[in-house]
């Protein structure tokens, strides 16, 4: 599970469980990709054919590097009417190589517009996280926007952290300052998702800004947000990290994926 495919998850368990599919989706999911069977990219590019178009699929594609699925991307790329799988199509075929701009654009439109949204997070109130109910803030957003806050909050939980994702994880130099200006979302998770990014990307000039939005988060969003940090090979991000995850069990873990796979295991 990462945050690019837990559409099965409705708003009311995230109000109960948001921290623990946040942890999931930023953290663990490079490992249940990794141990994939040797022929689930065969069998991704099958469903692909078949019309069966997922995030998990295309995740297994290219991960593996599956060039020859190139062609068939691009046709479901013009094929499909789901906005929401031409992104995690442009998005595979920029990490499969393509360094042309109709996928890049497409791909960094969906994502500059996540960034800008102005939303403030739909569970946070006096500094902390409220798990039960949507904030005072966030309900007199969707109202003066009117907007339903139950569909708006979906969004801020799920669709735009993951239009984000779908950039970042390409590891594509081109998304250094849109992922950098994604520091200052009032969205953690898009924080969170950039930092990822930016820790792919090896920008060490990004560090202090991850740092800073860590200062500026709930102990619980600087948390999620600073596991980036373990995959920098820099001594402030390392000593930043051990300040914002209290959770040693957490930290060691991170620094075991971190030491045996790099930054493959972010995402």
């Amino acid at each position: 599970m990462n945050c690019m495919h837990i559409t099965g998850i409705s708003i009311r368990n995230w109000r109960f469980t948001f921290w623990q599919h946040a942890v999931l989706s930023l953290v663990l999911s490079a490992v249940a990709f990794s141990q994939a069977p040797k022929n689930g990219v065969g069998d991704a590019i099958n469903e692909i054919k078949q019309g069966q178009v997922t995030p998990v699929a295309l995740q297994r594609i290219a991960r593996a590097g599956a060039v020859e699925a190139v062609p068939l991307l691009q046709e479901q790329f013009v094929r499909t009417q789901d906005e929401f799988l031409k992104i995690a199509i442009a998005s595979a075929l920029v990490r499969l190589g393509d360094k042309g701009q109709t996928y890049w654009d497409f791909l960094e439109s969906h994502a500059k517009e996540a960034v800008q949204n102005d939303a403030p997070f739909p569970f946070e109130a006096q500094g902390g996280i409220v798990r039960k109910q949507y904030s005072r803030e966030f309900l007199e957003w969707a109202k003066t926007n009117n907007l339903d806050a139950e569909a708006a909050a979906t969004a801020q939980m799920r669709t735009l952290p993951a239009e984000v994702t779908f950039l970042a994880v390409t590891g594509d130099p081109r998304g250094l300052e849109l992922l950098r200006k994604a520091m200052s979302s009032r969205n953690y998770l898009i924080q969170a998702a950039a930092a990822k990014g930016l820790a792919r990307l090896q920008d060490a000039d990004s560090v202090p800004l991850i740092i800073a939005s860590c200062k500026r988060a709930p102990s619980e969003a600087a948390a999620l947000i600073a596991r980036s940090l373990v995959f920098f090979n820099n001594a402030q991000a390392q000593s930043a990290s051990e300040t914002f995850i209290r959770n040693r069990e957490v930290l060691e873990e991170l620094r075991k994926l971190s030491k045996e796979k790099g930054v493959g295991a972010l995402f």
